[in-house]
């Protein structure tokens, strides 16, 4: 599975928060700290990018269904029954 991730700034920031670690332990380490070991802790930004991660990858791909009802209604062959727009109306009236 291939992620594209458009939120340049995020990134930025995730990669610039990840340096500042980086140099934070080789200045420990330096230290002479023998009993030192790597941690990481994620920010309350890294733990919320990463519980949406975890959802999105838990939300199934449908995107040959998308490709499939954009070539039916391109072509013309798209079909939708009266009772599922009837349907569409109603649960959208309770939902909203």
């Amino acid at each position: 599975m291939t992620m594209i991730i458009s939120n340049k700034a995020a990134v930025q920031r995730v990669a610039q928060v990840y340096q500042e670690q980086g140099q934070a332990s080789r200045v420990k380490k330096q230290a002479g700290n023998p009993a030192y070991n790597d941690e990481v802790t994620l920010s309350a930004e890294g733990k919320e990018m990463q519980a949406l991660l975890q959802k999105l990858q838990a939300v199934p791909d449908i995107r040959s269904q998308a490709e499939e009802i954009r070539v039916a209604v391109q072509d013309g062959t798209y079909q939708v029954s009266a009772r599922q727009i009837a349907q569409g109306i109603i649960n959208s009236q309770n939902r909203g």
